[in-house]
């Protein structure tokens, strides 16, 4: 299959949609009945957005090439550390202890804190799109899709996102937070797709991946690989009416969260997405991770591993034992108000011999006790995942009130509810059809459809120039540039 050359126009026309949504985001139409762009640059991109002055008109955007958010109209690529004069990421590591559980606080550093403000800045204005309200983005070949760009659905409505190859942005000022965990952690910004006070959002048929730059290719500093990713997909801020449908999600750590703090009250009633039909390999946790909303996840087919070299998986029972200052990986997260109901699901989780798999996997509770599974499958067979997610909120609150204890604070609300199995009822809400586990396990050969629709010859992204890496500069110091040592230490 070989692209049509077509230049940046302009079609009236109606739109066919191939299919429709079901669930939550059931009534989304995207840009249905607008004018119709073909698009090949970032430039012509935000041109087709802005629609000849009426961005809140209907449009259907279709991409016909692998647009990188870093390009300047002339094609060239930015690189922010050369717009940042006196700043290097070596400065940045340097300012570290060389024990890494502090940053210093001279003058230099205080500098470097200053300069990396001002990148983040321009990183924000390049690579964040807002996406104006009954839009439709559609891959038109199996090349089209995006790196290097966050795809802000933020205070709008009507969103279609459909048949695209999407990689994570890299986060080019990813900070390291001493007191994150045990060791410390890199922490980023830029999730690939960001769903914020939106409603009525349909993302069908993509494949989202950190891509050419996965966590094995970044150098390792402070003992650990460098994260320059956030999350594939956020859900947030009264956000609701949400499909999410046919995508494959691969090699990542964070996949999917729906609601992004305890404290927004303002999420009770939003928040609801449903997940349908998706195929997740290889990704660490919140496959979502749910607060106050009412998600429904079936047909989905899930894959981790305990050995995998960039991304693997461990939990409470194969590894942490323990709920303290652990980060346990886990498919369902529950968190504060969540309601979720997980039906006819295939959770696949394989081990070895040093670290072998582990049930727990499924469902980790984050204060959450409203969960019902039906018929889902763990590794081939039916087993109790009620009473996982049960065990998992019990364990959870015998944790959180010797914590509090010990720290003098006053337990949340949710350390005095009861785990229940009595959920929102999602055909209350709409129709729609479970398929046998057999389809399940097959959605791996099959999701998305265009992935299985091109010759073994032909690659997935374009052959470009530029470094598989994201580049953090040449990290030659011992004190920072570390052996990583075995988890098993």
């Amino acid at each position: 299959m070989k692209f049509i050359s077509l230049s940046f126009s302009l079609l009236l026309g109606m739109v066919v949609q191939a299919s429709s949504p079901i669930g939550w985001g059931k009534d989304t139409t995207g840009g249905e009945g607008g004018i119709e762009y073909h698009v090949k640059t970032y430039h012509e991109l935000k041109e087709a957005l802005v629609n000849h002055g009426k961005p809140n008109d209907p449009k259907i955007i279709y991409i016909e090439s692998f647009i990188n958010g870093l390009a300047r109209e002339d094609g060239s690529l930015i690189d922010f550390e050369s717009l940042i004069p006196g700043y290097s990421f070596e400065k940045y590591v340097s300012c570290f202890t060389k024990d890494a559980k502090a940053y210093l606080e001279t003058e230099e550093c205080q500098e470097i804190t200053r300069l990396r403000s001002e990148g983040r800045i321009l990183q924000d204005q390049q690579v964040n799109i807002d996406i104006p309200p009954n839009t439709s983005i559609i891959g038109h070949d199996y090349k089209a899709g995006f790196k290097e760009l966050s795809l802000q659905v933020k205070n709008t409505d009507n969103i279609i996102i459909k048949n695209l190859y999407i990689e994570a942005p890299n986060d080019y000022f990813s900070k390291f937070v001493p007191t994150d965990g045990v060791n410390g952690t890199w922490n980023s910004e830029y999730d690939a797709i960001s769903i914020n006070n939106s409603t009525n959002v349909w993302i069908d048929n993509c494949y989202l991946s950190d891509g050419s730059t996965s966590l094995d290719t970044q150098p390792i500093v402070f003992g650990q690989h460098i994260e320059s990713h956030d999350g594939l997909i956020d859900v947030i801020n009264g956000s609701t009416k949400v499909t999410l449908s046919n995508n494959r999600f691969e090699n990542h750590k964070k996949g999917l969260l729906i609601g992004n703090s305890d404290s927004r009250k303002t999420d009770r009633d939003r928040l609801c997405v449903t997940l349908c039909n998706n195929v997740f390999i290889n990704c660490n946790e919140r496959l979502p991770r749910v607060r106050f909303g009412k998600v429904h996840t079936f047909n989905n087919y899930y894959y981790a591993e305990t050995f995998h070299p960039a991304y693997p998986s461990y939990t409470v029972n194969n590894y942490f034992h323990s709920d303290d200052d652990a980060f346990p990986q886990y498919f369902i997260g529950l968190g504060v108000e969540s309601n979720v109901v997980s039906e006819r699901n295939s959770f696949n989780y394989i081990g070895n011999d040093d670290i072998p798999d582990s049930d727990d996997v499924i469902v980790y509770s984050y204060g959450g006790y409203i969960f019902h599974d039906h018929q889902s499958e763990y590794n081939g067979k039916l087993i109790d995942i009620n009473g996982l997610a049960e065990q998992s909120f019990k364990f959870k609150v015998q944790n959180r009130i010797a914590q509090d204890l010990a720290k003098g604070k006053k337990h949340p609300d949710w350390i005095n509810a009861t785990f229940t199995t009595d959920t929102f009822i999602p055909s209350e809400y709409y129709d729609y059809e479970l398929k046998d586990i057999d389809y399940v396990n097959d959605l791996i050969n099959h999701v998305p459809s265009w992935m299985f629709s091109f010759s073994d010859e032909e690659d997935l992204s374009d052959s470009e120039e530029e470094e598989d890496s994201i580049q953090f500069g040449d990290i030659e110091d011992d004190s920072v540039r570390e052996v990583a040592e075995s988890d098993d230490e």
